[in-house]
């Protein structure tokens, strides 16, 4: 069943950390395809000198609107703290989230829109995304062994869209969107295991162009640490039953040491192995959090 009204107003989202030139090129080309407002959620935790810079930037934009976390929350927690602000100044709009490292053409919101207006089932809607000389569509994530697919799905695997772009029909879900156990990396196959594909609009004729981990540096140790952290909080959280989680947990105990050690030789680094284990530490924290909460 498809409907004729029009779309409510869409809203666009990104998070900034300590980037002013690409979020303004990423705020401008979300402008140009016609947002009704933009909310910059700035995890920078500077002082607020990164907001400054940004409102300098864009103050010929009375349409941006800036709010300067204290602290960084991670990507998540910031999507949905913007979330929240988003229901309150522009109340019943849809949200379309961006990173800050990507940017749109000018017909991608009408036709993200569209997609969800011909399918009422669906919560979200996304786009191809290309990053860097790789074009994405639908991602695949393999429960067992933890093992990203981006053409033909494994054996075992369910599909999720990329968190770097994608438009939400917020009255159609409810609130918060994001996981906020993970930190970044791991939110978005969260929410493609949440959703499933009938609440899923996969718009191929759009491409979103994405300069991938800008922010995270891929290959630090920050990146390999929160990485791992997803990959063994998904774990527990994809598992069906107690069985289920030390499947799971022995098929991670395999892969992912295999999957650090050749990035180690590759990047002749020894951060993927440091962040392996880190990360495991930091998803056994959440983990312990999570059960006194």
């Amino acid at each position: 069943m498809t409907t004729n009204a029009p779309p409510p107003p869409i809203v666009a989202l990104t998070l900034n950390y300590r980037d002013a030139v690409r979020t303004q090129r990423c705020v401008d080309s979300l402008l140009a395809a016609g947002a009704k407002g933009v909310l910059v959620w700035d995890n920078s935790a500077d002082a607020g000198l990164s907001a400054q810079a940004l409102r300098q930037s864009l103050a010929a934009q009375p349409a941006v609107q800036i709010v300067v976390s204290e602290r960084n929350l991670g990507f998540a927690a910031g999507v949905n703290r913007g979330m929240e602000v988003i229901a309150q100044r522009w109340p019943g709009a849809w949200v379309f989230l961006i990173n800050n490292d990507a940017v749109i053409d000018p017909s991608a919101l009408d036709k993200l829109a569209q997609a969800l207006c011909t399918n009422p089932q669906a919560v979200i809607a996304y786009p191809r995304i290309k990053h860097g000389e790789r074009v994405l569509g639908t991602m695949h994530y393999q429960r067992l062994f933890a093992l990203l697919s981006f053409d033909e799905p494994m054996p075992g695997s369910f599909p999720y869209p990329s968190g770097a772009a994608l438009l939400v029909a917020t009255d159609r879900t409810q609130a918060p969107l994001l996981d906020e156990d993970f930190f970044m990396y791991g939110e978005d196959v969260m929410l493609g295991w949440r959703l499933g594909t009938q609440r899923m609009a996969h718009v191929a004729e759009i491409l979103v162009e994405h300069e991938a981990s800008a922010s995270a540096r891929n290959g630090s140790l920050f990146y390999e640490m929160h990485v791992a952290a997803g990959h063994w909080l998904l774990g527990h959280k994809l598992a069906r039953n107690p069985l289920d989680q030390l499947l799971l947990f022995g098929g991670r105990c395999l892969s992912l040491p295999a999957r650090a050690l050749l990035r180690t030789m590759r990047q002749r680094s020894l951060n993927p192995l440091i962040g392996l284990v880190r990360g495991w530490l930091l998803a056994w924290q959440r983990r312990r959090r999570e059960r006194h909460s």
